[in-house]
């Protein structure tokens, strides 16, 4: 077991240093879904280092700047690989479809840098503690220097759009401040106003990933669009301003600073804009029209004034935040206290990083500090971006889903083109990864590995948030106007991507399994026919498709009806000779036996259709695959084997993803940097969101038609109680369990109106309430039974 003695200090709902951050995975995050910023807590100097969740190189153009794969080409790649899987030829076939490879998605990234210098009282610094407190969404620095204590203090509004710093200074002499800004993006110009600093910048328009080493990157191109951005400051304080012409070359940042004396008191107000418009859409407008919404939103916020933007801000915060809460009935040791700070952490993450109003949260949520970041930083589509929203529904946190359905509304529009031109399909595909323009073509300009390259069904997965919001209780309206014409249009690719095998059965060729490859004696391949997790997610979105048209008042649709005719010709799960999960539709012998994906046991989770008798090859195949992986894939482990009822898996696993990681690490080992950011390395957020989500799946589970209380606590928890994760079909639960992890006391109550009669099971035990009466309250019985009493 790791030693939880050493690194920061927590609780379940704070983490906190004794020192400044010496690097950027120990400084802690704070958002408001739009604005990123990450505090080092400097003595003498703090940095905080600033995104925008807008601040991404290209535009909707990058996608085909350099050239575009033609539908002739298209149709030969895709008629060539097909033959060649009929062959047995894998080679060939991946060699064909590496003809439909386009470049590579945009970058997420970084967008500017606050610095705040300060002039201590003479004297040595003691005292020194700095922590981010979950519950208010609030970063503190405290120390003391020469006699006096200063205390700083930073939020970031969601409802005012701003960053909010406060500086106070007790007992003893004021201190000598200087405040500056600066970005690693073009910088267009600079300001400097009345108690006002400004900056606008011009993104890239274009940045290659890190495995593209050989493109120039960044690429500033005057001839092609990019976006332009800006961020303002306003300050107030109660002590004496130094003037522009003595301040200059005294602050710690290039280019005009504001500087003040003898200072007790400060309130800096932040706020940020750029020419972005949406998900997909065309920028508009310059870096003057950036600086003028950075500036309508930062004059509203300074006249609104600190004390209302701190009150605004935490009640906004609290209102999602303290929906739900794990708690130990006793003492609780350091692991304890760091596993319910982590389930804490990802719904304070989530909320922090994924608003309306803003894109959704990328492979590292709202923050990143490289101008060529892992990945782009962007959205991969065939597990990440999805594993970033599984805490949402289930955690309580429909208010964070919005900028995930903008992004895969965007997706279905811009991946109908792709859809038709190649693979002459109607409705609407994406492939490996997309960004904030909604790009849908495969990439890696016809070298990449198909492993990874190749894979048209990443959006048909994208759906499976929509039709799970629908099942956890969204509206009427949402399952008519949003989900259904997406699912539809996926359901419709799907239909005209299968084709009819030689057993009669339907199934996809050619086909990937992300991101796996099998042994060939021409070496590694990925592409063969009908991957599990493809038939897995087609079986998920006819389904859904038939249900939504219902609900849509459609029940005739002719995609709809065809969606219902093809459910019956998939082929089930197939198991091999080693009792695994086939991950083909021929048997493999796999390249990487404890691969991090989990692609054939997707109908086990996040989907819901995994049968009974299935369950041991689901069980095989982790146990084939191993424990230990990236931070993202424990997190899948962990959820695996809760829908399993694996109990006693489920503490090691937990161990895993709880371990310290070096920010210097390598590898595929997951844990937790010092900030509790989830490891790959590098670091990822979807582990974090991942773990919290399975956390849950331990608690309540409401996938099989029932509302199952406790179905797997893992084997070594004490007495605790859990509130407010809400299950399907929108019931809210709340529940208490003794140190035998037996059930002392569950309450339900209807989150939606669409809510009437649900059944609550308890092990074998199982009883109906009409949640439309009222809360239930519900304790285990004689007998096994499990009794329920109104109210």
């Amino acid at each position: 077991m790791p030693d939880y003695s050493h690194g920061p200090a927590q609780t379940p709902h704070r983490l906190s240093f004794a020192r400044p951050a010496g690097h950027w995975l120990e400084a802690l995050p704070l958002g408001n879904g739009r604005i990123g910023a990450m505090p080092d807590g400097g003595v003498e100097r703090e940095r905080v280092l600033l995104n925008d969740g807008t601040a991404w190189s290209g535009s909707p153009a990058s996608e085909f700047a350099h050239g575009r794969v033609g539908a002739a080409t298209a149709r030969e790649a895709v008629a060539e690989a097909r033959q060649a899987l009929a062959e047995g030829d894998h080679a060939r076939a991946d060699a064909a479809v590496r003809r439909l490879q386009e470049r590579w998605t945009q970058a997420y990234l970084p967008f500017a840098e606050l610095t705040v210098g300060v002039t201590n009282p003479p004297g040595e610094i003691t005292g020194y503690s700095r922590h981010l407190d979950l519950r208010t969404a609030e970063h503190v620095v405290r120390y003391e220097a020469g006699g006096a204590v200063v205390v700083r203090r930073t939020v970031v509004s969601h409802p005012d759009r701003a960053l909010l710093m406060t500086i106070d200074v007790a007992s003893g002499p004021g201190v000598d401040l200087t405040v500056g800004l600066d970005s690693p993006l073009r910088v267009l110009g600079r300001g400097r106003g009345e108690r006002l600093v400004w900056l606008t910048t011009r993104m890239p328009s274009d940045v290659a990933p890190p495995h593209e080493p050989d493109a120039p990157s960044p690429v500033y191109d005057d001839d092609r669009i990019s976006l332009r951005g800006a961020v303002a400051l306003h300050w107030s304080h109660d002590g004496e301003d130094v003037a522009a012409g003595e301040a200059a070359g005294r602050g710690p940042s290039i280019g005009p600073v504001l500087a003040a004396r003898g200072v007790r008191h400060v309130e800096i107000v932040l706020t940020t804009g750029t020419t972005f418009t949406a998900v997909g859409a065309e920028p508009r407008g310059d870096e003057r029209d950036a600086l003028a919404a950075a500036r309508r939103d930062l004059d509203a916020a300074v006249r609104r004034g600190a004390a209302a933007l701190r009150e605004r801000q935490g009640t906004d915060h609290a209102r999602l935040y303290q929906r739900v809460e794990l708690q130990w009935d006793g003492p609780a040791d350091a692991r304890l206290r760091q596993l319910a700070f982590l389930f804490h952490y990802g719904r304070y993450l989530l909320i922090s990083a994924s608003r309306a109003g803003g894109p959704p949260a990328t492979l590292q949520g709202l923050w990143n500090n490289s101008m060529r970041p892992p990945w782009s930083s962007n959205y991969t589509i065939n597990i990440n971006t999805q594993m970033n929203y599984w805490p949402a529904d289930v955690t309580d946190l429909p208010e964070c889903l919005p900028p995930l359905f903008d992004l895969v509304e965007a997706v279905s529009v811009r991946g109908a083109e792709t859809a038709r031109r190649l693979y002459g399909a109607g409705g609407w595909c994406a492939h490996h990864n997309t960004d904030v323009w909604a790009y849908t073509s495969p990439v890696g300009r016809g070298e990449a590995d198909p492993a990874w390259a190749f894979w048209p069904l990443a959006g048909a997965w994208l759906c499976r948030h929509l039709t799970d919001h629908v099942a956890f209780g969204a509206g009427l309206p949402f399952a008519r106007e949003r989900a259904w014409p997406m699912v539809r249009g996926a359901a419709r690719f799907l239909l005209d991507w299968l084709v009819e095998l030689p057993d009669g059965t339907l199934g996809f060729s050619p086909s990937s399994s992300p991101e796996n490859r099998f042994v060939t004696p021409t070496g590694p391949r990925a592409v063969d026919v009908s991957s599990a997790i493809d038939i897995g997610i087609a079986r998920e979105v006819f389904t859904s498709a038939t249900a939504l048209a219902e609900l849509a008042g459609q029940p005739d649709d002719a995609v709809a009806g065809a969606a219902r005719a093809a459910l019956g010709r998939l082929p089930g799960p197939q198991t091999d000779e080693d009792g695994t999960v086939r991950e083909w539709r021929g048997p493999h012998v796999m390249a990487e036996p404890a691969h991090r994906h989990l692609s054939p046991l997707y109908e086990a989770f996040p989907g819901t259709g995994v049968r009974p008798e299935h369950s041991a090859a689901v069980a095989r195949t982790l146990d084939v695959r191993g424990d230990d992986s990236t931070g993202w894939s424990l997190a899948w482990k962990l959820a695996l084997r809760a829908r399993l009822r694996h109990t006693e898996r489920l503490p090691a696993l937990i161990d895993l993803a709880l371990r310290e990681v070096d920010p210097a690490a390598v590898g595929e080992h997951g844990g937790l940097y010092p900030n509790r950011l989830s490891a790959h390395p590098p670091f990822q957020i979807d582990g974090n969101f991942g773990f919290t989500a399975a956390i849950a799946e331990c608690v309540v589970q409401s996938h099989a038609g029932t509302v199952d209380l406790l179905p797997a606590l893992p084997s070594d928890w004490p007495a605790g109680r859990m509130r407010g994760l809400v299950a399907r079909p929108g019931v809210v639960v709340d529940l208490a369990w003794d140190d035998d992890r037996r059930l002392v006391e569950a309450r339900v109550r209807r989150r939606s109106d669409r809510v009437g009669t649900v059944r609550v099971s308890l092990g074998d035990a199982s009883v109906e309430v009409d949640l439309a009466q009222g809360p239930w309250t519900l304790r285990p019985g004689a007998g096994g039974r499990l009794p329920a009493v109104a109210g």
